[in-house]
């Protein structure tokens, strides 16, 4: 299992450092943030401490018939400081009716330490207007590597600025199901992770996120929030 955590690893830095050196072309909007997490949370009678970093890569990229979007979390959590998990999500979206925004979804999902199933995603997508803010919805069908029974997810993300586009507000929310860890039956797992971002120059922005979460993290049920501050470069 370590050898295949330490490939999947090394994929995902090469995926990133294509993008970086400019082999990937024409990309719209790409950024790079280093965040350091703090704060606690407890998975039944274990106290789960964050002090460290992760670092996230985020690609997206609108053509003529939808957009693709990319992001790789890394956290840096082991003794020496290396990688300890890597997660990453690929989403396709193909337009379907451009006067409603309609699109069909598909997405896959993977990482590792071994806990993180791989997910395969297939549904709708539609902006819902929320006043002068738009969710990006989507109703999708979720297929859990080795599941009893097939899954669902709504997922919800958004991107608003404020003073001249120098407070930026954006972030996702997921709901899905899965098989329970122990036992038998469903979880509900909720993952939320709202940004703050301050941008200091047009590329330099200092912020935070709040790392919202049930059954994610933690396997106790209970609902965890966890901080970070961060530096985002956006190019």
């Amino acid at each position: 299992m370590e050898a295949i955590m330490k490939l999947k690893i090394i994929l995902l830095y090469v995926i990133g450092l294509f993008i970086l050196m400019g082999w990937v072309k024409d990309l719209s909007a790409q950024n790079i943030q280093l965040h350091y997490d703090f704060g606690k949370a407890d998975n039944f009678e274990e106290l789960i401490n964050r002090r460290y970093f992760t670092s996230t890569l985020e690609v997206f990229k609108p053509d003529k018939t939808g957009s693709t979007f990319l992001f790789v979390d890394i956290d840096f959590d082991k003794p020496n400081g290396g990688a300890s998990l890597a997660y990453f999500e690929v989403v396709r979206k193909f337009t379907l009716n451009r006067k409603s925004g309609l699109s069909a979804h598909i997405e896959l999902n993977d990482g590792s330490p071994s806990y993180i199933r791989q997910a395969w995603l297939a549904g709708l997508a539609y902006p819902v207007r929320l006043g002068k803010v738009i969710l990006h919805t989507s109703l999708l069908y979720r297929a859990n590597q080795g599941a009893s029974r097939p899954d669902g997810q709504l997922t919800i993300v958004w991107f608003h600025s404020f003073l001249n586009d120098r407070i930026v507000f954006n972030g996702f929310f997921d709901f899905w199901t899965q098989d329970k860890f122990i036992g038998s039956g469903k979880d509900g797992v909720l993952l939320s992770e709202p940004q703050l971002w301050f941008l200091l120059t047009e590329n330099f922005a200092l912020g935070s996120e709040i790392e919202i979460s049930r059954n994610f993290f933690s396997f106790d049920g209970d609902v965890e929030a966890m901080p970070t501050i961060g530096l985002k470069w956006t190019f």
